[in-house]
Parts: structure tokens; C-alpha cells; sequence
């Protein structure tokens, strides 16, 4: 249950007696040293900003930093936000141990020997080059590892210092609320989120803002020694007041219930943060600023309800909460429902999806507030339920949903229980029994319509007297999900064919019958780009050496002679293991060398020391309706510049329904000092051709002079030539590994 089935009376219960050493911890508190309060006022709030600052200022950093490493995966920065949401549980529940059991004069000088330590250490953040992963070896384990030695220590000191300085707040002005500092910390957090983007990455480097960082950590410990210095004032009055009576400690306190309900909301906030964060990144681009919307708007929702419990408005808060989730789970169907020829565009699928974490959030926090402790001896209990809540949410997608379910099914799961807490929270005081079973009737009915909604494997295929379909294989791990489906024309069986997915994206259709299975289909077409610079290099050469990034089912090797080599790279097993067994491009392959490189291919091309002198080296490396970004910057163009012969052709699959990426393509050709050509082909569906752009990058004039360009053009219906599509961008900065940004690239129209 919720928060919101705790009647507001009962947040205000007395609490439990705190065991004898708890007692003894707090037993000599006297009244503040007058000499020293000056410290504690504003260098209190100071100290719990930078902290927070600094906080979330390392996750974006460190982030960005290892996200080509392990191969650009949005699921990068799931891992890192569960590192981060688990190292602030463990820093909560040390700050909760050192108020609980120990006195204050105790836990200013531990707090400050661990602060000593942690500054030594954060003099070098960044992780060395040496550290990149080889091989296949486990992503997650290998971001948590490295995360944890690079950053560990200094974030655990920074994450105890919130919740043990409104401790100490709560010690020194009795009677005031700590939980200000809370939003405070909260707008700290914001201001790092905002500042990275906008004030650091587009001047900086990595390394200059890591530098940056380190000397921000060593004056945070620095202020956090002088407050704790004037804490040491407050253990040494003498206390003047009488001691409590017995009957006062004998009181009862927050159960097992309401530190559910303490668990329960966060975790159902963290749950809808890290969902969304997941499904907009592999349906767009695992970038940087993605990350950070979804983060500041969670972090606003906690500035929001904390600061005040007048902003938190229930109803209104639920009401739009239950709007804004059945809008959602409807906005790809809603148009044809209503008559509307119009499709949702990537800014109305990403503010949409934004929108509707942040009413989850606010109605998720909104109701935790309203629950929280009356006393300030249960603050550090308080703090530590909300941060395991907050750690469960990634702990879920990253141990439960991403090795167990074939799909994003947390995403309606997390949709359906905000629709669950909504109609909790609009339940009329004093309703009837009866009216209970039918608000939760209703809720089990809407509950049920969005899964079917968001899942599309839930609506089944539609009744067809022309094919008939069946999935032979659903995937999921942490680069995404895969799947393969078969149809079968019951028209012309000739035509029956298998297609891959990764999301929801078709990347790969092969036909069954055998004497059609070697047709090269889907985006790999004989007038596609790529098909246009194979054959091209095999018009000019006896033997061929091919590179292909992004094996998918290896539909290209179809294309090979028996004189050629072929290598194609992988970063997911997964596709590995279903292009060999549902796919047979890779068995009927005719190339004289075949090659499967698992690993990301631009570390795998960056660690090998030999060039591999590509002829044609092709970029076809998606995840779901992305690109990873990291195989489209300055520095791997670089790599693969090195690996191709003087006369090579990099050709670059840019179709996609989300970005124009031909200005960023365009961008990197220019830098490397190469001619590029851009072609698009339209779709054939009758011969499952489908429509692909294609960016070629050469400095082989013979090939430039003979292909000019050839964009997207629009016929009205007698065939008449209306325009051809003008896909230039003007002001696009040349992305490196330091600074790209999707922003001037989405597709508006």
C-alpha cells in the first residue's frame, strides 16, 4: 500500500523508546556554546550544498566517462545511477549507526579522520585508460568495480554528510525543522545537474572538471571539519535540563508499516526515474543531457514536497498523475482513435514520457512527506528507509527485470502501480467498504489497459487471412532486448520470412525459401548505400577485407565472395547466439575468413595495434531506435580512419526515424579530411526492401566522381517531382567523447 492509507493524525504517533546505548549517545546534550553558534547557521547550510553539489556533479562525470567503454549502452547509466543509489543507502545507514550509538564529540572525529582519507583519494577520479574492459567480460560487475575505485570513498563521505548534518542541526536548534536542509541539499543537486551540461561540458574537458571537482571535494572537507569542530561545542555545555521522565520514553513509535510506506514510495519514484530514463535512451540516444532531465526532474519533486508541506497539493497531484498515465499508455493509438492523421514526433515522446515521471515522483514524495517523523530522533531511520526505497528502484531493473524479463516489463508495472497509488490517494475519507472494492475494480480494469497498451506483445497479432505469425525467440539483457518473429504469407509462401528486432526496430528480415534466403533485404539492398560501396569494391578488387560494426543477423555477409574476408563485431552474445541458430547468413557465408569479434568494436579496434586495411568498413551498430553515440565521435572515426586502406569506403547506416544524423556524419568526414557521399533508397515493401540512408566516407575520387548524392525526394500522386529533402543542419558542433549533443539533430517534423 501507500502513504496515502495513513491518515494524516497518525504522522504525528509518539515514538519508541531508543535503547540504552541510543540513550546514553544523547543522555549529556546540552545547550548550544553562544561563542560557537556562528557556525553553525549558515556554514551548516553551506556544507550540506557543496556536498549535495558534488554529490550529483560525479555521476554525470564519471558516467560520460565510462560510457564508451562498454559499448554506449543506456544500460551504462543504469548501472552507475544503482551504484550512486547504493553507496547513498550505505552512507545513510552509517550516518544513521553514528547518530544512533554514538555521542557527538564521537561522530565529529570519525566523520573527520574518514573525510581525511576520502580527500587523499580524490585527488584522481578519472579512471586510466588501462582500465578498459577487454574482451566480453560482465558489464556490470566491471562498472561497479571500477566506479568503486575510482569515486567510492569520496562519495560515501559525501552521501553521509546530508542526513548527519540535519542530525546535527536537529541537536543544535531543537524545535526547528532539519527538513529544509533537505530541499536544500536537493537544490544543490539540481544545480549540479544543470550546471554540467550547460556551464562545464560545453568548456571543459573530462579531465579539467574532474580536476575541478577534486579541489570542490578538498574545500567541502575542509567545511565540514570547521562544523564539526563547533558541534564539538554542543557535547561540551554542561546540560541543565531535568531528566526526562520515565512515562515520556514509554511511548510508541513508527512500526513496521509506516517504515514500509518509507521504503515503498521511493522505491516506486526510483522505479519510475530509472524506467523512463531506460525506455527514452534506447528508443533515442544514451546521451548525456537525456540523463540529466530525468534526474533533475526527480530531484525537483524532492525540492518541492520537502521544502513545504503547502506545495503538495493531493488531489490535484493525483488527478493529473492518473491523466497523465493513460494519456501516455495511449499516445501511439490516441490519433487513430480520434481520426487524427498525425504522428507523435520524438520531442512530444520524450516530454511526455518526462511529464509523466515527474507527476509520479511528486505524488510519490508528496505522500512520503506526509508521513514522515514528528520527532527528530527518527530523522536518521526517516533518511535511511527513503534511500533504501530509492536504491530498490535500480536494484529491481538491474538484478531482477534485466536477467530475468524478455522485456522493458517494468515500465508497466511502474505505470500501473502510480495508477494504483493515484486512485489511493482520490479515495474519499470514510468511504464505504463497497466502494473500496469498486475504486480497486476500477483500478485492476485501468491497471490492466495500460499493460495491454505498452506491451505490445500483450495485444497479440492481429486475426489476418494473409500471414500468420509467431516469435520463436525474446531476449533481454543489459544491451537491450531482442527478438525474432516468423511470418508466414499465406498467400504467396514463397515471400514468408523471419525478421530481428532490437526493441522495436527492425534490424534484419531473411526469407525462408531456400533458393530466396542469400537476397539481400531490408536495409541491405543492392541500390542502399552500403550495397552500392560493396559492389563498387568488388568491382575494383580480386579479394576484399570487410569490417562490419553491428553484426545484427549478418545479412551483409551475403554480399561475400569466396576471395573475401569478412569480420563482423558484437558487442551483445545474445545476437551472436540468434543469428547462428534462427538466421543462416553466417553458415552460408563464402568467404575464404569469417570472424565474430565479440566485444564493443571500437575498443576491440582501438586495443588492436595492427591496422586491419578495410576496404569497406561499415557502421550498422544500433540499439533499438539509437545510435550509440560513443562510435560517432571525432576520436573513433579516428580509429577507424586507421584501420582502413588509403582508398577504403566507411559506410554508415544513418536511417533513423528520430535523428538526422547526416550533419554529424558530415562533421567527422570534414575533420578527417574525406570526400562523403549521402544516399537514401526508397522502400520496395513488395520485395521487404526497406527505405535506408547511408553516409559514405572515401577519399577515392573515382568513386565520388561517379556517385553523386542522392537524397530523399517527394513525388505528388502523378509523379511529379515536389522537392528533394535538404537534410544539412547548419551550426552542428563536431561531436568528440567529450562534448555531443542530440539537441539540433531531432527530427521535428
Amino acid at each position: 500500500m501507500t502513504a496515502a492509507s495513513t491518515p494524516s493524525t497518525s504522522v504525528r504517533q509518539p515514538e519508541p523508546q531508543q535503547d540504552k546505548n541510543a540513550a546514553a549517545a544523547t543522555a549529556d546534550l546540552g545547550p548550544i556554546d553562544l561563542k560557537r553558534a556562528w557556525l553553525l547557521g549558515i556554514p551548516l547550510a553551506l556544507t550540506v550544498l557543496l556536498s549535495a553539489f558534488l554529490l550529483f556533479q560525479v555521476q554525470p562525470l564519471m558516467s560520460k566517462q565510462i560510457l564508451p567503454w562498454f559499448g554506449g549502452s543506456p544500460s551504462v547509466w543504469t548501472t552507475a545511477m544503482l551504484f550512486f543509489q547504493c553507496l547513498l543507502f550505505a552512507g545513510y545507514a552509517y550516518a544513521h549507526v553514528l547518530a544512533r550509538y554514538l555521542a557527538l564529540r564521537q561522530q565529529a572525529l570519525l566523520h573527520v579522520t574518514l573525510l581525511l582519507v576520502a580527500a587523499a583519494l580524490a585527488w584522481s577520479i578519472l579512471p586510466d585508460a588501462t582500465l578498459k574492459p577487454h574482451g566480453a567480460q560482465a558489464p556490470v560487475a566491471g562498472i561497479l568495480m571500477l566506479l568503486l575505485g575510482c569515486v567510492g570513498l569520496p562519495y560515501f563521505c559525501l552521501s553521509i554528510t546530508g542526513p548527519l548534518i540535519q542530525h546535527w542541526f536537529g541537536k543544535a536548534y531543537p524545535g526547528r525543522s532539519p527538513y529544509r536542509l533537505y530541499a536544500l541539499s536537493n537544490v544543490g543537486s539540481l544545480l549540479a545537474l544543470l550546471s554540467f551540461p550547460f556551464a562545464f561540458e560545453p568548456v571543459l574537458t573530462l579531465e579539467a572538471m574532474a580536476a575541478l571537482w577534486s579541489r570542490g571535494f578538498w574545500l567541502f572537507a575542509g567545511m565540514c571539519a570547521a562544523v564539526a569542530w563547533a558541534m564539538w561545542g554542543v557535547q561540551a555545555m554542561p546540560s541543565t535540563k531535568p531528566a526526562a521522565e520515565p512515562a515520556q520514553s514509554g511511548t510508541s513509535g513508527p512500526g513496521l508499516w509506516r517504515r514500509l510506506v518509507w521504503i515503498g514510495l521511493p522505491a516506486l519514484a526510483s522505479l519510475a526515474f530509472v524506467a523512463t530514463t531506460d525506455r527514452v535512451s534506447h528508443d533515442i540516444a544514451p546521451e548525456t543531457r537525456l540523463w540529466i532531465t530525468t534526474l533533475s526532474l526527480y530531484l525537483l519533486t524532492f525540492i518541492i514536497c520537502f521544502d513545504h508541506e503547502r506545495w503538495y497539493r493531493r488531489g490535484p497531484v493525483a488527478i493529473a498523475c492518473l491523466l497523465a498515465v493513460l494519456l501516455l499508455a495511449a499516445s501511439r493509438d490516441l490519433p487513430g482513435w480520434l481520426g487524427l492523421d498525425w504522428d507523435i514526433g520524438v520531442t512530444e515522446l520524450r516530454w511526455s514520457h518526462f511529464a509523466t515521471m515527474f507527476l509520479i515522483c511528486l505524488l510519490c514524495h508528496g505522500e512520503l512527506v506526509r508521513a514522515k517523523p514528528s520527532e527528530h530522533r527518527h530523522l536518521t531511520d526517516f533518511y535511511l528507509c527513503l534511500s533504501l526505497g530509492g536504491a530498490c528502484g535500480g536494484l529491481f531493473v538491474a538484478l531482477v527485470a534485466t536477467p530475468l524479463f524478455n522485456e522493458y516489463h517494468e515500465w508497466p508495472m511502474c505505470l500501473a502501480a502510480a495508477l494504483g497509488l493515484a486512485l489511493r490517494v482520490l479515495r474519499p475519507a470514510g468511504a464505504s467498504q463497497r466502494s473500496g472494492w469498486l475504486l480497486a475494480g476500477l483500478g485492476v480494469a485501468l491497471a490492466g489497459a495500460v499493460a495491454w497498451l505498452v506491451t505490445p506483445q500483450l495485444q497479440g497479432a492481429a486475426a489476418s487471412d494473409e500471414y500468420r505469425d509467431t516469435y520463436l525467440s525474446r531476449q533481454r539483457n543489459f544491451y537491450g532486448t531482442v527478438s525474432v518473429k516468423e511470418r508466414i504469407d499465406l498467400q504467396d509462401p514463397a515471400m514468408s520470412y523471419r525478421v530481428f528486432y532490437s526493441g522495436q526496430i527492425t534490424h534484419g528480415i531473411q526469407l525462408l525459401q531456400p533458393a530466396k534466403r542469400g537476397l539481400a533485404v531490408s536495409y541491405y539492398g543492392p541500390e542502399s548505400g552500403v550495397g552500392l560501396a560493396l559492389d563498387y569494391a568488388k568491382g575494383r578488387h580480386a579479394s576484399l577485407r570487410v569490417g562490419i560494426i553491428g553484426m545484427g543477423i549478418a545479412a551483409l555477409a551475403n554480399y561475400a565472395r569466396d576471395t573475401d574476408s569478412y569480420d563482423f563485431y558484437e558487442i551483445n552474445p545474445q545476437v551472436v547466439d540468434v543469428a547462428r541458430t534462427l538466421f543462416d547468413n553466417l553458415a552460408r557465408c563464402r568467404a575464404v575468413s569469417q570472424r565474430v569479434i565479440l566485444g564493443d568494436a571500437r575498443l576491440q579496434l582501438e586495443q588492436d595495434a595492427n591496422s586491419q586495411q578495410y576496404d569497406v568498413l561499415v557502421l550498422d551498430a544500433f540499439s533499438g531506435g539509437s545510435v550509440p553515440v560513443h562510435l560517432l565521435t571525432q576520436e573513433a572515426f579516428a580509429t577507424y580512419r586507421r584501420h582502413l586502406k588509403p582508398d577504403g569506403i566507411i559506410a554508415i547506416n544513418i536511417t533513423n526515424g528520430y535523428l538526422n544524423l547526416h550533419p554529424v556524419v558530415k562533421r567527422q568526414a570534414q575533420a578527417l579530411g574525406m570526400g562523403y557521399r549521402f544516399r537514401f533508397s526508397a522502400s520496395r515493401p513488395a520485395q521487404l526492401i526497406r527505405k535506408a540512408h547511408y553516409a559514405l566516407l572515401t577519399r577515392d575520387q573515382e568513386f565520388l566522381r561517379r556517385h553523386p548524392n542522392a537524397y530523399r525526394q517527394f513525388f505528388d500522386d502523378h509523379g511529379r517531382l515536389l522537392r528533394t529533402e535538404d537534410p544539412e543542419i547548419p551550426g552542428v558542433p563536431l561531436w568528440t567523447d567529450s562534448f555531443s549533443s542530440i539537441n539540433a539533430i531531432e527530427v521535428r517534423d
